[in-house]
């Protein structure tokens, strides 16, 4: 199965460590690096893409609409 990096951008340190430690419990390759502004963090998250598009959401659509 293919991956591909996902950024979360602009995290506070906490909200970068939370997410490091959600992703390592789930055993997903991840790594932090320090933003130019030395204040917040890039967390990077190779996960898993699927075979097939998502499917758009119907909660908006009227079966009167068709």
């Amino acid at each position: 199965m293919k991956e591909t990096w996902f950024y979360h951008l602009e995290c506070t340190t906490e909200q970068a460590e939370e997410l490091l430690a959600q992703y390592r419990r789930r055993g997903v390759k991840v790594e932090r690096s320090l933003n130019p502004d030395l204040i917040t963090w890039t967390v990077s998250a190779q996960l898993p893409e699927g075979n097939h598009p998502p499917r758009p959401s119907r909660v908006w659509q009227s079966k009167a609409w068709g």
